[in-house]
Formats: structure tokens, sequence, C-alpha cells
């Protein structure tokens, strides 16, 4: 990509160097990614390889040249060597989508995405999609986890990636053949120009609760960033909508794109007819204009209900017909740490849930306590540096359903863990709990405390895989430290 070609597609800008025969060799916004001849973009608040997080990678630039960078792209004017070309820009988040499609030759342009928006359910919606759409096209997925090709999972760092990052796992998708893409659309993904220059054939509302309000500051913030990838949609696209969310309408309105609404409880296009839930399996009857089909899935929970209402309206906007949604729906569909059971045959039941917000752990402890236990103990925590109001309210939530409460450390970062436990100990309303800030402890007492018929929740990390505190991360995954537990004991 020569740089004049990209100096070209920015409509504000001033520019100091000649641009004039500079090809670049690559695009970055982290020193530690950037090699000789790149072009670097200087953007607020990234997460390094290695999982360090910048708040102002402007302080970064020097580290970018002496790397080799050619080119550097800031939104503050400051001086820099003449050696480089320096171009100030409104929004270098923008600049930096804008120049990584570039790079990459739009190769979003040459796959039909599929876009998954909402508070709770975007990992789950995207696996049960990619679980029906595999069954007839190739088919990658990329999101909170990993990004899979064709069913095989490779690495990634966020869930919605930084542009260069994005482009390019759509270009390996794009050279191999690939005819969908299903993404995660996160707010921060979107608020944060990631999804700049994506053209998406689909797009799906799961649902809107509290979360993120640290940086959105308010839900009216929050909502209006969701609904943006929804005007984003084209009149011959497609709008899938949970209509049990009191908030269906605001995204409805926000769309040209025709519209396939899902639900519940309201009357909708893909419903859920005389479900029956289990703890390894839910029944139900499938609902759609095509048709009613018997539904048995593995994926345990109501709201797994409405994440597979939402995979099935994106299929049935794809053309796919009932008997491939049916298979995909009923096959073996594993999201690490999304309701899942730790099993060493223990006569009590434990479950790890990346439940992390209030509707989220509402979510999972109704439906541990609709599988009638003996008891419900629940563990959690709120992780520190993120929205505070949430904390008591999550307080609240753990003392409405369960019978026994211990509060632990969740990712304190450079909080006191002891503060965020005092914080949501304050919602706890009628019974005793227990802190133990050490959450490996926390989990054991949990589960030494159960007896036979009683399940444990292991609520707030799911699929995570380290624990920070402080400036110090080191590796901690739940399930990992129940089944380890559980083999001492058991």
């Amino acid at each position: 990509m020569y740089l004049r070609t990209f100096l070209d597609k920015l409509p504000e800008k001033y520019v100091t160097g000649s641009a004039d025969g500079i090809d670049i060799k690559g695009v970055a916004y982290d020193p530690l990614r950037t090699k000789p001849g790149f072009l670097f973009v200087a953007i607020n608040t990234y997460t390094q390889l290695n999982k360090v997080e910048i708040p102002d990678g402007h302080d970064k630039i020097r580290q970018a040249i002496t790397k080799g960078a050619t080119a550097i792209v800031v939104q503050r004017d400051m001086d820099l060597p003449d050696s480089v070309v320096k171009i100030v820009v409104p929004n270098s988040r923008n600049a930096l989508a804008v120049a990584s499609n570039l790079f990459y030759g739009h190769p979003s342009r040459k796959l039909k995405l599929l876009g998954i928006t909402g508070t709770n359910g975007k990992t789950t919606t995207t696996h049960i999609v990619e679980s029906i759409l595999i069954l007839k096209y190739k088919i990658g997925l990329i999101g909170t986890l990993y990004y899979k090709l064709q069913g095989v999972i490779h690495k990634s760092k966020d869930t919605t990636p930084e542009p260069p990052d994005l482009q390019m796992i759509f270009k390996e998708m794009a050279d191999q053949n690939f005819d969908y893409c299903v993404l995660e659309a996160s707010s921060h993904g979107i608020d944060f120009h990631r999804l700049d220059g994506c053209r998406f054939e689909a797009a799906a509302f799961t649902n809107l609760s509290q979360d993120h309000l640290d940086f959105h500051k308010t839900m009216e913030n929050y909502l209006a960033t969701k609904t943006r990838l929804f005007s984003w949609l084209a009149e011959d696209k497609y709008a899938i909508i949970n209509v049990d969310d009191p908030v269906a309408d605001r995204f409805i309105k926000a769309t040209r794109a025709q519209i396939l609404t899902y639900g519940i409880r309201n009357d909708a296009d893909v419903m859920a007819k005389h479900i029956d839930l289990g703890i390894q399996r839910t029944h139900y009857v499938l609902k759609t204009p095509k048709g009613e089909v018997d539904i048995n899935a593995r994926l345990v929970g109501k709201f797994n209900v409405h994440n597979a209402l939402a995979a099935t309206a994106i299929a049935l906007s794809q053309g796919l017909d009932l008997d491939t949604i049916k298979m995909g729906l009923e096959s073996q569909i594993r999201v690490s740490g999304r309701f899942e059971l730790v099993d060493k045959g223990q006569p009590f039941s434990v479950v790890v849930d990346y439940a992390h917000t209030p509707d989220g752990l509402e979510n999972v402890l109704r439906l541990a306590r609709d599988l009638n236990p003996r008891r419900l103990i629940t563990v959690f925590g709120c992780g520190g540096d993120r929205d505070k109001e949430k904390r008591p309210i999550m307080g609240r939530i753990a003392s409405d359903y369960s019978d026994e409460i211990i509060i632990t450390a969740d990712n304190p970062r450079n909080e006191d863990p002891q503060l965020i436990s005092n914080s949501i100990a304050e919602g706890i309303a009628h019974q005793e709990y227990k802190i133990i800030l050490d959450r490996k402890e926390a989990i054991r007492k949990a589960i030494l405390s159960a007896g036979k018929g009683d399940i444990v929740m292991i609520c707030g990390k799911g699929h995570e895989t380290t624990q920070t505190i402080k400036k110090r991360t080191f590796h901690f995954n739940d399930v990992e430290t129940a089944l380890e537990i559980l083999k001492e004991i058991h």
C-alpha cells in the first residue's frame, strides 16, 4: 500500500514530510509489533500482545520509530523526527481502520459478515450460528475466546479485534474462499471504530443490561453505541431483534434493513414453545415462518434458548432450511466457561460461568435455582477498574437466589479486592456471606461445603485463563481449579 493512497482516503489531515513513493510494509498500533517500513497509528486505550493495557499510544511513538516506523498517525500534534512522515488526524482510530482496510485489500467485502451485539449471549450465539452454517458453508468465527477457521481454533486478543488484526483474519478467511464470518460486535469494538469499513449481511441484538458504564458512562450512551451497528445495514440486509428486551424498538427504529424478530414471551417471527429445561438438555418446539420443529438441544438454560432463536433467525435470513437448523441446534456446542459442568463423579454439581454482569448473574442463578438443588452455593466477585455501580446490584441478585454466598476476587486489577468485596456485600440483604479474597480458597470452601444434590456456581471469569492483581497477571482458570480440588477430595 502506498502511503499516498492512504492519505487520499483521509478527508481531514495535516501532513508534514513527503509521502511520495513510500510503500507501507504493514500497519501497527502496538510498537511491539512494529517493523521497518510500517505505518504506526497512535491510539488511546489498547492492549499489547503481552496483555498490558496502554492508556495512550502517543506515549509509545518513540518506541515505534526506533522499531523502524516510516510514517506516524497522531490524534494530537507533536514534534517528531524529520525522518518520519507525520499525519495529524481528528480521529486516529478511524484512520487505523481506513489504513487496515486498504492494506489488506478490503477482505471483508469478499465474505458475508454476520454480527452479534448485546450485553450477554454474544459468544454463545456466534457458536450456535457457526454450528448451523458449517453444515452448508465454509464459515469463520471471531470472538471473545479465539477466532476459528472452519472449526479450527486460533488465539486472539480482543473480543472485536483492532482493525489490523481483524482485517488480517478476514484476509485469511477470504484467501481460503470462506463464505461467511460470524463475529461478536462489542460496544468497545463499535465505539473504537474497529468495524469501520465492514459491510454486514445481518446483525443480531441479544439483550441490553448494565455493563461497561466505566467506559460509556450512561446506559443511553451504551445503547446508542449498540444501535450504531444496525444503522450500517443496507435495505436488503437483515436485522435480527430480540423483542423480549425492553429496548427492542430502539434497534428496529435504528435500521433500514429487513426485520426478523425472535422471542419467548412476546409474539415474534421466531419463537420457542413448550420449553422443558434440564441440567443436561433443553427441549422446546421451534416456531418459524418456515414451520415448526422439535428441538432437543445440549445447551441448557432459557437464556440459551434465546441465543438459539437469534441464531435461527440469522440462519433463516441466509436461506437455510429447518432440517439444517435443527441439526445445528442439536449438535454438541461447547462454549468454554458458559454454564460449563465440572464433573469428577461427585454427588453435587459444579458449574463455571462467565456471568459478570447483573443480568448474566441473574440468568445463570435463576437457571440453577430452577433445577431444584438442595442448596445453591454461589462464588463470585467483580472486576476492578470497571463499572462500580453494578457491584451491590450483583450482591443483591446473589442474595435473592443463593443459599450460601462466597465473595471473592475476580480481576481486582489496581483496586483493593477487599473494598470491591465490601461494595458487593452492601447489596446482600438477608443472609450471611463469606469474603475469601483468595479465589482458589473460595472455590475450595464452596466445594468442601457442598453436599448431595447441591449446585456450586462459580461465576465471573468463565473461560479466562489469567487473573490480574495490581500489575501482576498470572495463570488462573476456574475450571482447572475446580477439577484440581475435586480430584483432591474425591
